[in-house]
């Protein structure tokens, strides 16, 4: 149900309105009356008002000054002014302002009822899609912590990310991490499970275990844990304060927590758990690397034993490296299949900058004479098992036979040098691309001619946007967004175009009459089509064609 208010200073009016709405018996409106625009907004103070119709002019407070006030208390309240007077400054100030409708009190009844009828379907549409956005929030909210964790999870990857852009993404899923401020890292591993531990119990006792640590730790700062594993948890942590002895403090606290965690996971889940902690701060761009090196620490040495609490106080980050001077990192090859994946995808769009952008994070393994041979073997089988994947998935084998060897992919040569292997793969991955974007060239130039062709087949029935886009199976607002991409020209141009040229090709070479041309260029009627053609041509076609003689 609505509440509609009526305001006017003559009671004669205010009351006829009243008694007009109650006749017509809309069980939707509860009505409700002023006589005055200060006795009106008192009553909107303690009564929700949905739609108001009101004079313009009334003594003290003014149709106008109300409808102002209206739009800076009750923004959602439809109002419409009902005057005798119709000097355009009224309607000019009541359209400003947000006026729903202006009628004159000299409209009948009837253009009074559909105004306000107007304004009850209006708040219909906006209580919708109220509810729309309403629902989509609650999705979102529901979705946030996934979207958050696997946002988190590409970043440890080895996801690079400006940190511009990062502050935007987190913005955008609400992650109250700082990016200018770097983070602390803590690794978790459940030591063993019971033999008769099922799935569901190892997910619940995983899920006991970070909030008895989150309890430990979120006093002293922010924190997000992700499951890497069905048996670990690594946590991202970033101390509240930004001052710089805080970095300490929260390496220590944490520190000594892990063992507080230990023993409490030892005593209501009869659980042996270990941990390692990165003993200084990461930027997020060096996140994936000093995740890698906490990971290593849990496999090796007094990593490998139960109940063990470790810190990276020996470790030092490739960055950290780089910084101090020494010699440059040997690259790594542990984070292969999230790079293979991404790898995947430049190809796959056809992204030359991202590819190669990507590939020159890997290629140092070929080149570089510290990575083992071994190491370089698994770049080489990872590379050729992606290409021989892109190969298959688009049937490009026999496409690109004469610029590919394909042999290369299956037999590893040990007569070719890692910078011959190094050079192929960046070859191949040439040709894929430089096919990739030709063929998309080719689709979209196919796009514009079946469109063309269309336009000209059918240039004497009404064409549509939703009519051309159906014929080439694409969506009518992207057609029209690639149709102008790739030709420079709105699809309506090029359809007024070919109009006025056969128009004028058969105004010069034949003997129908206007009308009939019109019927054969898809205009209803003889004066739409003299109509186009003179504002084209700024003549009619009986002139155009007599000028033709």
């Amino acid at each position: 149900m609505y509440r509609l208010l009526i305001v006017d200073d003559l009671p004669i009016i205010t009351n006829g309105l009243v008694e007009l709405f109650e006749k017509e018996g809309n069980a939707r409106l509860e009505i409700y009356k002023a006589y005055s625009g200060f006795e009106a907004l008192e009553l909107m103070k303690k009564q929700r008002i949905d739609i108001v119709l009101s004079d313009i002019l009334m003594p003290g407070l003014d149709g106008i000054e109300l409808l102002r006030q209206i739009r800076r208390s009750w923004s959602m309240c439809k109002v419409i002014l009902l005057t005798s007077h119709s000097e355009f400054s009224y309607v000019q100030s009541a359209l400003s302002l947000g006026g729903l409708e202006y009628i004159l009190k000299t409209e009948n009844d009837s253009v009074i009822v559909q105004a306000v009828q107007k304004a009850i379907d209006r708040l219909d549409e906006e209580q919708d899609a109220r509810k729309l956005i309403e629902k989509a929030q609650a999705h979102m909210k529901l979705a946030l912590p996934t979207l958050q964790r696997e946002y988190l999870w590409l970043l440890l990857q080895g996801k690079k990310v400006e940190n511009e852009l990062l502050a935007e993404h987190f913005a955008n899923i609400q992650l109250s991490f700082r990016v200018a401020d770097p983070v602390l890292l803590l690794i978790c591993r459940v030591d063993d499970w019971n033999e008769i531990t099922t799935a569901p119990d190892k997910a619940l006792i995983i899920y006991a275990v970070q909030n008895i640590a989150e309890e430990f730790l979120a006093e002293s700062a922010k924190l997000v844990s992700l499951v890497y594993e069905p048996s670990k948890i690594v946590w991202i942590l970033q101390p509240h304060s930004t001052l710089a002895e805080d970095w300490e403090r929260a390496f220590h606290y944490v520190n000594g927590m892990t063992e507080m965690i230990q023993s409490k996971c030892r005593e209501l889940l009869k659980l042996s758990v270990s941990f390692v902690l990165g003993s200084r701060e990461v930027a997020w761009c060096d996140l994936a690397e000093r995740f890698r090196a906490l990971k290593f620490l849990l496999v090796r040495g007094l990593g490998r034993q139960r109940g063990t609490l470790l810190t990276d106080l020996k470790a030092m980050t490739y960055s950290d490296e780089r910084r101090a001077g020494l010699q440059e990192p040997v690259p790594k090859s542990d984070e292969l299949p999230i790079k293979m994946q991404l790898l995947m995808n430049g190809l796959e769009n056809g992204s030359e900058t991202d590819f190669y952008r990507l590939y020159e994070e890997l290629s140092p393994i070929f080149t570089d004479e510290r990575v083992s041979r071994l190491h370089k073997l698994e770049l080489y089988h990872a590379l050729s098992f992606m290409f021989l994947t892109f190969v298959n998935k688009y049937d490009l084998e026999k496409e690109l036979k004469d610029q590919c060897d394909w042999d290369r992919l299956i037999r590893y040569d040990e007569q070719v040098s890692w910078e011959e292997w190094n050079l192929y793969f960046q070859q191949l991955a040439s040709a894929i691309i430089a096919w990739n974007l030709n063929e998309q060239e080719q689709s979209t130039h196919e796009v514009v001619k079946k469109v063309h062709d269309f336009i000209e087949n059918h240039i004497s029935t009404d064409i549509s946007l939703i009519h051309l886009a159906d014929h080439v199976n694409l969506n009518p607002s992207y057609l029209s967004r690639l149709y102008k991409q790739i030709t420079g020209n709105a699809l309506s141009d090029y359809l007024t175009e070919i109009r006025d040229r056969k128009a004028k090709d058969l105004l010069r070479k034949s003997t129908l009459k206007v009308h009939e041309i019109a019927a054969a260029l898809g205009y209803n009627s003889s004066h739409a089509f003299i109509r186009f053609f003179k504002k084209i041509n700024r003549m009619t076609p009986q002139e155009y064609r007599e000028q033709w003689g």
